[in-house]
């Protein structure tokens, strides 16, 4: 990392960002004058399964905010860390984002979700656009691009956001009237993600999964239920190795393939769903019926690549 050259600045933050982290709390660790090699980046990871320990006593992935906030606190804007093993280098500054993605050139590594990759390898079922690496990863990106991406299409998002949004706020307008005390009272946290898992599969299967009504249909729950299962099972395989877990059996890697399975599940069903639509003409092609049926229609990748991004997407948009 450069080092900063104001006086009391963070290493890689201008003043003002210095001031921010500061408000923080804690003292902010001296600024060296040159760039230091990476073994010397300040940081905790030595002592990967130590550090585990301490993570989940501090409460794991759910205080994980709070946690990285305390080391940017201790270490400054750039600090290295190893949990168990899991190895990561952390930056806060957006100057040192900025730099970092002008240098990934037109193949740039991403995080590869180890438990994800473990399962797709497991039922031998291809890598999607957030799995894949290298040229691979680019002619996929480039064609999804079209799809997800370019300013033309997204107008054909807004009227199905749109939707989702409008009963999303009726639904919380009535939660707040039937309390009364007018206001929500329910874990918000929860119709949260129901809001995001029916906005992103909106958009992608170009269907309601009806999670925003009272009462939600079985296989709707069952879905909502292996979505969130999936997420709970994905976070302690990022610092346990899966292959472990699979070797073991653990319940764990179980309940991390069942959730998977469903997924996948509900995917082809959509797939179906989108065949059955085209071939008794129910919805005119020219009407936007989604990501998925655009990438069916346009033919240009195969049918297996696009159930393994869409499938990936609709994760990666409601982690987000």
């Amino acid at each position: 990392a450069r080092a900063a050259t104001t006086p009391g600045a963070l290493r890689g933050c201008p003043p003002v960002a210095a001031a921010r982290c500061r408000r923080l709390g804690g003292a902010v660790p001296a600024v060296p004058s040159a760039p230091r090699p990476f073994n010397q980046v300040p940081g905790e990871w030595r002592a990967g399964w130590l550090n585990l320990y301490r993570f989940w006593q501090e409460g794991g992935p759910s205080q994980l905010h709070l946690i990285m906030a305390r080391k940017f606190r201790q270490f400054g804007p750039i600090y290295r860390e190893k949990l168990g093993v899991y190895e990561s280098v952390n930056i806060i500054s957006p100057g040192d984002a900025a730099t970092l993605f002008q240098a990934e050139g037109a193949l740039p590594e991403r995080f590869s979700v180890p438990p994800w990759v473990a399962y797709r390898d497991f039922r031998n079922k291809p890598y999607g656009v957030l799995l894949k690496t290298g040229e691979a990863w680019r002619s996929d990106r480039l064609m999804l691009n079209k799809e997800v991406l370019a300013p033309e299409v997204v107008p054909g998002f807004v009227p199905l956001l749109s939707q989702v949004g409008e009963d999303f706020v009726r639904r919380a307008r009535a939660q707040a009237q039937q309390s009364g005390r007018d206001c929500w009272t329910a874990d918000f946290s929860h119709e949260l993600f129901r809001f995001a898992l029916e906005s992103v599969c909106h958009v992608l299967y170009g269907e309601r999964l009806g999670l925003l009504q009272d009462f939600v249909q079985p296989e709707a729950q069952r879905f909502i239920e292996a979505v969130t299962r999936m997420f709970h099972t994905t976070a302690p395989m990022l610092y346990l190795p899966p292959a472990l877990l699979r070797r073991l059996n653990t319940r764990t890697w179980r309940d991390h393939v069942q959730a998977w399975d469903a997924i996948f599940c509900q995917a082809d069903k959509c797939i179906q769903n989108v065949y059955r639509d085209l071939r008794l003409r129910r919805k005119s092609t020219q009407e936007y019926m989604g990501i998925l049926c655009n990438l069916i229609l346009r033919d240009k990748l195969p049918l297996d690549d696009i159930r393994a991004s869409v499938t990936e997407m609709m994760a990666g948009g409601v982690d987000t």
